[in-house]
């Protein structure tokens, strides 16, 4: 089963001959829209080359002209298909498992594709396709000065007064080494662990979670430095570690960006944001629109409102600028860059700032919560001054202090709950709270 952009196990779920289709299929989409050259780019995993050769050929077959631009982080290749208003795509699987691959349709705004979309053309798999005339096969055409223009776009943006120490984390994915290239472009010293390409994220995992980073946390102490970034295998996602290897919430980062690296302006939050940072940013005089999770949604909402930002809890931060999908590599340079104006440790900021205090929960789960949905609405209802179903299975109850989140992906039976508190309520009863709603009795 294929998921979201197209997302599924190598050689099983999504095959070579899968991705010619596929390629086949976005060219007809592509062509109807008038544009026929597309930019196409890949991580390190295993399967990339495979799936991206049987890609580029479903493409050129359905008679586009393709500029194969290599092994480049997502926001790159965002960047350089939004500046060059020309399609293009991404191979990877993100932050998933090794065996995992993926790829994501852009649009020549950078938006990935909608689900509407992506719906399409996994119906279109299962039909019969037709191919045009021999003669009407596209151009492959190679293009290497694509991460030497994407340097020079974020420098410009970056506003560095000075210089940091910086580890970087790739976790031998393609973060590296755009990212050495870039911080010290800025003028940063840098210091990269894990920098070799590793296809099958042997020295970590790609997901730059706080429990994967510990060598990073050394790297930190051992050289005395500022503050450690890592990334995800396709670079579009930023974990945090301040100057004494501690993990910093990415909540905390969206508000350091916010002081001295994007000018104030309306701004789209993934609504797991904390309610703290949101207050705080709003007083830099941003304006805060929530959205639903998916970097496609936010992307659509960017785009309704003309937002300067976007952020999301996890890590993606997007700068509309440079394109409308999530880039570690820009909020690496901006992240630095924002720190030279503090003339203070990381570590100090941080203990400044006001203390977020949110509880998340995952259960791995069979059950469906739409089977849940009204009652878990009921129970938001009765405690809290705000409900909001952004859709049928994101529930949010919020009121002046206090934040709870109930939701599970149409991809995934996993349930998330977050709980978000300043009052009497604590967040391990705001859970307890829905647990007690959703378990049968």
């Amino acid at each position: 089963m294929l998921l979201y952009c197209f997302r599924g196990i190598a050689n099983e779920d999504l095959t070579p001959t899968t991705m010619a289709r596929l390629g086949g299929i976005a060219a007809c989409h592509f062509r109807r829209e008038g544009l026929g050259e597309i930019s196409i780019a890949g991580d390190y995993r295993v399967s990339t080359p495979a799936l991206k050769s049987a890609l580029i050929g479903g493409l050129l077959g359905g008679g586009m002209t393709v500029y194969d631009c290599g092994n480049l982080p997502s926001g790159v290749i965002a960047a350089w298909g939004k500046h060059t208003a020309l399609p293009s795509c991404m191979i990877t699987a993100s932050h998933n498992p090794p065996e995992w691959n993926g790829v994501q349709f852009m649009e020549p705004d950078s938006h990935i594709w909608s689900p509407e979309l992506e719906a399409t053309a996994k119906a279109a798999l299962e039909e019969p396709f037709s191919w045009p005339r021999w003669e009407q096969g596209g151009n492959l055409e190679r293009r290497d000065d694509v991460l030497e223009q994407y340097l020079g776009w974020v420098e410009e943006m970056a506003d560095a007064v000075g210089s940091l120490k910086v580890v970087l984390d790739p976790g031998g994915g393609v973060g590296h080494p755009a990212a050495e290239l870039l911080l010290e472009r800025l003028g940063m010293e840098t210091v990269v662990i894990n920098a070799e390409p590793d296809g099958l994220f042997e020295r970590r995992p790609s997901e730059p979670r706080e429990e994967h980073l510990d060598e990073l946390a050394e790297a930190v102490l051992a050289h005395r430095a500022d503050l450690g970034l890592a990334f995800d295998g396709d670079a579009d996602r930023l974990a945090v570690l301040d100057d004494r290897g501690n993990y910093v919430r990415a909540d905390y980062i969206i508000e350091l960006l916010c002081r001295t690296q994007v000018e104030p302006g309306p701004c789209v939050f993934n609504a797991g944001v904390s309610l703290l940072t949101v207050a705080a940013v709003e007083k830099l005089g941003f304006e805060i629109t929530p959205c639903r999770w998916g970097q496609t949604f936010l992307a659509q909402e960017m785009k309704n409102i003309g937002a300067v930002f976007s952020a999301e809890p996890d890590g993606h931060f997007a700068y509309p600028a440079l394109s409308l999908r999530g880039d570690a590599l820009a909020s690496a340079a901006l992240l630095c860059a924002a720190l030279t104006h503090e003339a203070r440790p990381l570590s100090e900021i941080i203990a400044e700032m006001a203390t977020i205090n949110i509880l998340n929960v995952r259960i791995e789960w069979e059950d469906d919560l739409l089977n849940y949905a009204e009652q878990v609405q009921e129970l938001i209802e009765r405690e809290y001054d705000s409900v909001l179903r952004v859709h049928d299975r994101l529930l949010i109850g919020t009121d002046e202090h206090r934040k709870l989140i109930v939701r599970q992906s149409p991809f995934d039976a996993t349930l998330r709950m977050s709980a978000e508190s300043y009052g009497e309520t604590t967040v391990e009863e705001m859970i307890e709270q829905v647990r007690a709603v959703i378990t049968p009795r």
